[in-house]
């Protein structure tokens, strides 16, 4: 379940939050309502992350508690990416700052 929670947060930060996918995101958030929603959303990002986790690392139960089962992990997630992002994102952008000169060769 760490592993789980862990992946989910780690994939949530390369595709959310990872600088070199910076333009995408941003070319995206233009091109409509629900882009722009979850492009912005890490509360929305953490949910849906892990749903994607869930799904690809457990069997699927098609029953009440499988469902309450994959609920209850995307509102977790949801939770913890919401936390996480308001803890480090400071820090993120003041390091982005930093090195926004740094240019990958």
């Amino acid at each position: 379940m760490l592993y789980d929670l862990l992946l989910v947060l780690s994939l949530r930060f390369f595709l959310f939050d990872f600088v070199l996918f910076k333009r995408i995101r941003n070319t995206l958030k233009t091109k409509g309502y629900v882009f722009k929603k979850l492009l912005s959303c890490p509360f929305c990002q953490g949910f849906w992350c892990g749903l994607a986790v869930f799904l690809a690392t457990h069997p699927i139960a098609l029953n009440l508690g499988g469902l309450l089962s994959i609920l209850s992990f995307g509102f977790i997630t949801a939770y913890l990416s919401m936390m996480t992002t308001a803890i480090f994102y400071p820090l993120i952008d003041k390091y982005e700052k930093k090195f926004s000169d740094f240019k990958l060769q």
